[in-house]
């Protein structure tokens, strides 16, 4: 898959709990040819304008639930496939913010054959406007 389209600008949103905004979420697509196991998945960190979050802060969701990083490193039988958008939330108080921010995802699956895990980049900017 062309690393370009792991994050779309219209895959970020916010997340609301009782009207206030506790975050965003990113929707990803897996930036490799095939599906791997979610324990494979090393590591993904979200850049919000000069803002980091890690794997630490974040939560992984894909058809089979929603999971930490830790959780999820002892996960070899769930998956994480080619062409599902797997939704990553970031907790943010305030939620997105309105007008334009940078957004970027990086996303390391670990290949075997590889030899170790290799990130993946995708930055977009990303507009948010009231109505």
């Amino acid at each position: 898959m062309n690393v370009n389209q792991m994050m779309m600008p219209e895959d970020v949103e916010d997340v609301l709990v009782d009207g206030i905004p506790v975050g965003f979420s990113v929707k990803l697509r897996i930036p490799y040819y095939r599906g791997v196991a979610l324990s494979l998945v090393e590591n993904i960190e979200i850049k919000y304008d000069n803002e980091v979050y890690t794997k630490d802060q974040l939560k992984f969701t894909t058809k089979d639930g929603t999971f930490t990083f830790a959780e999820m490193a002892t996960m070899t039988t769930l998956r994480w496939e080619f062409g599902e958008k797997a939704t990553v939330f970031v907790p943010r108080l305030g939620g997105f913010g309105m007008g334009g921010h940078m957004v970027e995802a990086t996303v390391a699956i670990r290949i075997s054959y590889m030899g170790g895990a290799f990130p993946s980049k995708c930055a977009k900017y990303v507009s948010v406007t009231g109505g």
